[in-house]
């Protein structure tokens, strides 16, 4: 396909389209490569959005500037890139068999663009909820242009009240940087039982949501929206039989694809809305290919098709793109949906299937839970993570790993999604070979260690859910004093540290035994002591240290 000169038409000036086009135009020089974007002002980082509203980022520009500071416009692709960015022009309708697109300029004008090869990166859009009104105060925040207002009327004194819809990564992003920077009362709404439903447990999305609440966030789960109503003054949302009253709502519920496009090609839609591509990315259409948020993705593990909006996969595919039509053999292999978020003072990443996805998959699936330091504990900056490991029993597969905590979790998540690409087990993520030094890692990483628990669980040694009730337990506390005054057990609880514990053994009575300490590792191994004297025991995952980040601790 790269000899030749050909036409190469672009649809989508963001990630996915303007990282094809650059690498394009590098390896086929001699090829013309256009790029059609609706809007005047394009390529900048909108996941970098909430963080300009938040004042990590003083200006918005910074999120057009490359890293030397060059302004990503049509004058800085035309003159770098050679790439020609048509801004300010919509494509709306594609015809295949004509290798022509039609455009709408800014007074709808209509013009006709030729092709050899069309590619659509068109993005995706906010959803709506079912009943939203249209009116100032109930807006997305999506793009560039949905900055401004807010940041206006929060510096006039204008919006101190938000009701946010949807506690996904977007939600929670924003609901920090209207609490934090501009201290505005901020109620945050979630139909399923836990923020970040799609890529958090219910343990792990407890430990956010205690984040959230610290923070001063109202968080609401388990709530739908009746209804809401806007006026001149006000904006009033229904939930449960009650009205929140606030000067402006945010609906974030996610994106669904733009494919309107791709439906004028005849390019087939796959089963998530989005267009269905092969791992070349290459549409149903002769000559028509997708990348970006528009198209569907295979899921990893299972291969699932699922529609995955991230910049990382948008400029990964955009990459592969420009390969594949510059003639180099290459796929795009599916993705396991890595993600990161800050929550305030806690740090969140996860990848791959979480428990509830897998069992919508119709795979078995168990975790377990530890407790650990990002770096040698003696280490002056050490902090602490939880993670939850999820495999599949009968495979030992890795399917998923989510990290939360006030230290490193994203390199944790990373190196995870390299083993579940492959479909790795947990004796080999158990085997992973890290760089150490007591700055930057402990010994064993806390991947490694997850992994070994989820070996000892295969073993028999079961590790109970960090939120599990203590009432009716059968508590053996395996602590030191000092860690039990810091978080105590119910009195019930019977005390023996790990160091007296083989001197008692075996314990009386035959009921089970359910073993604590402040970060799983003593516990686990408690329980495998009682085992082997001949009694019953699990033990609690992650420790106590964990059920604090969840906001137990002092439940007894």
């Amino acid at each position: 396909m790269a000899n030749g000169s050909r036409r190469v038409v672009i649809v989508g000036a963001s990630a996915a389209g303007l990282r094809c086009a650059s690498r394009l135009a590098r390896l086929c020089p001699g090829w013309t490569v256009t790029v059609v974007e609706q809007r005047e002002v394009f390529s900048y980082a909108a996941c970098g959005l909430p963080y300009v509203l938040s004042g990590d980022v003083d200006d918005a520009d910074e999120l057009r500037r490359t890293s030397d500071g060059a302004l990503r416009d049509a004058a800085f692709f035309a003159a770098v890139k050679r790439v020609n960015v048509l801004a300010g022009r919509r494509a709306v309708a594609a015809d295949a068999a004509a290798h022509t697109l039609t455009l709408a300029g800014p007074g709808a004008e209509k013009e006709r663009l030729g092709w050899d090869e069309l590619v659509l990166a068109t993005g995706a859009s906010p959803r709506r909820l079912p009943a939203q009104p249209q009116h100032p105060r109930v807006r997305s925040f999506h793009v560039l242009d949905d900055l401004e207002p807010l940041r206006a009327g929060l510096r006039r004194g204008e919006i101190a009240r938000v009701v946010i819809v949807g506690a996904g990564l977007v939600g929670c992003e924003l609901a920090e940087a209207f609490r934090a920077l501009w201290g505005a009362e901020v109620t945050l709404l979630e139909a399923a039982g836990g923020p970040l439903p799609s890529v958090a447990d219910t343990e792990i999305g407890a430990v956010i949501a205690a984040a959230l609440r610290r923070g001063g966030v109202d968080l609401r789960t388990g709530v739908a929206v009746e209804a809401i109503a806007a006026f001149d003054d006000r904006v009033e949302v229904a939930i449960g039989g009650e009205r929140r009253t606030a000067d402006l709502v945010i609906v974030a519920v996610g994106v669904s694809p733009e494919v309107a496009l791709a439906r004028s090609a005849g390019a087939a839609i796959g089963p998530t809305g989005a267009i269905a591509v092969d791992d070349r990315l290459a549409t149903s259409v002769p000559h028509v290919w997708a990348a970006g948020d528009c198209i569907e993705v295979r899921r990893l593990p299972d291969g699932t098709p699922v529609h995955l909006p991230l910049g990382s996969l948008a400029n990964r595919q955009g990459r592969v793109l420009a390969d594949v039509l510059a003639g180099r053999d290459e796929r795009f292999p599916g993705a396991a949906g890595a993600v990161a978020a800050k929550v305030f003072d806690l740090n969140v990443a996860s990848t791959g299937l979480t428990r509830a996805r897998a069992a919508a998959a119709g795979i078995p699936a168990r975790s377990v839970w530890i407790t650990a330091h990002d770096r040698a504990h003696y280490w002056p900056e050490a902090a602490e993570i939880a993670i939850n490991l999820v495999y599949e029993p009968r495979t030992r597969r890795v399917l998923g790993v989510q990290a939360v905590g006030a230290g490193e979790v994203a390199k944790r998540v990373d190196v995870a999604t390299g083993f579940i690409a492959r479909g790795a087990t947990v004796a080999e993520l158990a085997g992973l070979e890290h760089a150490y030094a007591p700055p930057f890692a402990p010994a064993i990483d806390p991947l490694a260690t997850a992994a070994f628990a989820a070996e000892n669980q295969e073993d028999g040694i079961e590790a109970r859910p960090p939120d599990e009730s203590f009432a009716g337990a059968r508590l053996l506390d395996v602590r030191h004093a000092g860690e039990r005054a810091r978080h105590p057990l119910p009195a019930t609880a019977t005390v023996i540290a790990l160091e007296e514990l083989r001197a008692a053994l075996p314990l009386p009575g035959r009921a089970p035994w359910l073993a604590v300490c402040e970060r799983g590792a003593r516990s686990a191994e408690a329980a495998r002591l009682v085992r082997a004297s001949g009694g019953t025991a699990s033990y609690l995952g992650g420790g106590m240290r964990l059920r604090a980040m969840l906001g137990l601790a002092d439940e007894r």
